[in-house]
């Protein structure tokens, strides 16, 4: 049997889950034709974004990305994830729920994360204008055996992503 994997980028919004996800997929896709990158913001979409982004909703987004990482392992294809998964909780699901997950926990400080913040989430969450929004209304809760961490602070994302496709192994084997 081959060995098919669910890689995540997990971590709050701006931290540079979704760039350094698509560059780590187009290091690696030439090595591993069946493999797909999935995105939080995308997969909204695709399930017609029929939940919210309270925690509840959260969870259940979260057990949807598990279900669709296992079917498509079921499938023969391996998994890129960048979403924000802020409940230790559900990672454990993950854990549990996914064979081969890897879990890559990107942090950096608040202040760079407005800096980043494109989708305008901080600045009025912060002033308490916007609610549900994870590390500000809704905590993140930092990883407890995550497989690697990163600060993305002062990191260029194509650094991020060699240094997670040097440190996890499964990736290794096959770059």
């Amino acid at each position: 049997m081959k060995n098919f994997f669910s890689l995540w980028l997990i971590g709050p919004s701006a931290v540079g889950k979704t760039t350094v996800s698509k560059i780590i997929y187009n290091k690696i896709k030439k090595k591993i034709p069946n493999l797909m990158l999935l995105d939080g913001d995308k997969l909204r979409n695709l399930y017609e974004n029929n939940l919210g982004y309270d925690k509840k909703s959260r969870s259940k987004f979260t057990s949807r990305y598990i279900r669709l990482a296992t079917w498509l392992m079921d499938h023969d294809i391996s998994t890129i994830a960048a979403v924000n998964s802020p409940f230790e909780k559900d990672r454990v699901l993950c854990r549990k729920g996914i064979k081969n997950y890897y879990e890559i926990y990107l942090n950096c400080s608040m202040e760079e994360r407005i800096k980043r913040d494109k989708k305008n989430l901080y600045a009025p969450a912060l002033k308490g204008e916007k609610k549900d929004v994870v590390d500000v209304d809704i905590p993140f809760d930092k990883p407890e055996k995550c497989d690697f961490s990163i600060n993305t602070e002062n990191k260029e994302p194509e650094l991020i992503a060699m240094e997670i496709i040097k440190n996890i192994e499964v990736l290794k084997l096959k770059t």
